[in-house]
């Protein structure tokens, strides 16, 4: 079972009806909402379609199209309607930490992908790398460059997924007036932690709920909720297979959890044991 339904989250429906309840506003919960959520989305990239034509007109009238590094890239990923959840962001599932990372440049093979791990917090280190500068050494992302360049190199197999709640129990009704609009949804104690492996013999999402916004730091023994996720087997993350997982098992991905949460620089650039 997910946490966030554990949590008692009213069911979307497939009307226009309004759902009240005595801890939020007035709020739409539909299908219908969320599909119109996605078209409005898919239309916005119209406007990312032109700002990226009119960018490589630009270079290629500079002659510098050639000799310049292409990022395409999001800050996350986004759910509409998985988990019983309208459009949205913060939760630890793969549809909203995956996100599309595509590189145009000099030395980029043509159509090349790679199955190698890449995080945002690469990016910094990679745009400084490209450009011949020093990474700083406590930078916790590695430069890409590698990857981008297809070089053989020891690389990550897992990454932490961190989000620390807002503290509100109902995040507004999405038809308000400015300033009460809010169209983002949260929960009081959405504050988690995800380890997500990804080997050729580990393919899984474990995840850490805390019953309280923002405590710092985490302990492991205080978290109140678990997820576990196969996702050889369970792709769209719909069993909560935790009660199955063998205790030395969950043992050693909170271990990991724990180094991960904890480093800091070159210490977090060790990949895990397979």
């Amino acid at each position: 079972k997910h946490w966030i339904i554990s949590e008692g989250t009213p069911q979307m429906n497939n009307n226009t009806e309004k759902i009240v309840d005595d801890l939020c506003l007035d709020r739409w919960r539909t299908l219908l909402s969320v599909d119109d959520l996605c078209l409005d989305r898919w239309r916005t990239l119209l406007s990312v379609d032109d700002l990226l034509e009119a960018m490589i007109e630009a270079l290629q009238a500079a002659n510098a199209l050639e000799n310049t590094f292409i990022f395409y890239n999001s800050d996350h990923g986004y759910h509409l309607g998985q988990f019983n959840q309208q459009g949205e962001k913060r939760q630890p599932y793969d549809e909203d930490i995956r996100v599309p990372l595509i590189v145009r440049g000099p030395g980029v093979m043509k159509n090349a992908t790679t199955a190698s791990i890449g995080l945002n917090i690469d990016l910094a280190p990679t745009f400084i790398d490209l450009a011949g500068g020093e990474i700083p050494p406590d930078m916790d992302g590695r430069s890409l460059k590698p990857i981008i360049m297809q070089q053989q190199i020891e690389w990550r197999n897992d990454f932490l997924v961190e989000y620390w709640g807002e503290g509100t129990p109902c995040m507004g009704d999405i038809h308000a007036e400015p300033p009460n609009q809010i169209f983002l949804h949260d929960c009081h104690n959405n504050t988690f932690v995800n380890l997500r492996t990804m080997t050729l013999s580990d393919n899984s999402s474990y995840i850490m709920v805390w019953p309280n916004d923002n405590p710092s730091p985490l302990n492991i023994s205080d978290a109140n909720f678990k997820e576990y996720y196969n996702l050889e087997e369970d792709f769209w993350q719909m069993k909560n297979a935790v009660s199955s997982l063998p205790s030395t098992q969950e043992d050693a991905y909170q271990k990991r959890l724990q180094e991960l949460m904890m480093c800091s620089g070159a210490s977090c650039h060790t990949p895990r044991s397979p």
